[in-house]
């Protein structure tokens, strides 16, 4: 299980900060798994929420760069089908995206580059990406926690089961 509090952040660092996010999409269902053990004490909520915040912030710092830099050869490489989502969204919701996006698999991986590309201030887009990874990570995992502390195990990793599937199928179809 320890290795869990080294592997956990690293996927989040690279489901947000690389496009790796695009092709394997998993943030969400790992977090609330994780929350779920520590529900049944296989895990310490600490160190593994600061963890996991680090690992998603400084992969969303890193998704913000890669896009500063490379944003142009980026553009052509995402799905325009996925530019075209990220864009409305940031449109529709302006700097806030970063506190939704998070929560929107594809999309945490596409905005850093977005804004990034876009040539966003830093100084915003540092706090606002820091509350969206926060609200993200903790939220998740301890809302899988508080769930975990009043419904059986079976039901609590059935419901993670149909997630899943739920998920999959719903990225199938998209």
């Amino acid at each position: 299980m320890k290795s869990l509090l080294f592997l956990a952040p690293l996927s989040l660092f690279l489901e947000t900060g690389l496009p790796i996010g695009l092709f394997v999409p998993g943030g969400d269902t790992l977090l609330l798994a994780l929350g779920a053990l520590a529900a049944e004490g296989r895990l310490g909520l600490f160190p593994l929420l600061p963890l996991l915040f680090l690992g998603s912030f400084l992969g969303h710092l890193l998704g913000y760069a890669v896009g500063r830099y490379g944003g142009r050869f980026l553009k052509a490489r995402f799905p325009e089908g996925l530019w075209r989502k990220g864009e409305r969204l940031l449109l529709r919701f302006g700097p806030l995206v970063l506190l939704v996006a998070p929560f929107i698999g594809g999309v945490r991986t596409l905005v850093p580059f977005l804004l990034g590309a876009l040539g966003f201030p830093f100084g915003a887009y540092l706090l606002l990406s820091a509350l969206g990874s926060l609200l993200w990570t903790q939220g998740l995992v301890l809302l899988a926690y508080l769930l975990g502390q009043h419904l059986p195990p079976w039901a609590l990793w059935g419901g993670l089961v149909l997630l899943v599937l739920l998920g999959l199928f719903l990225s199938r179809r998209g």
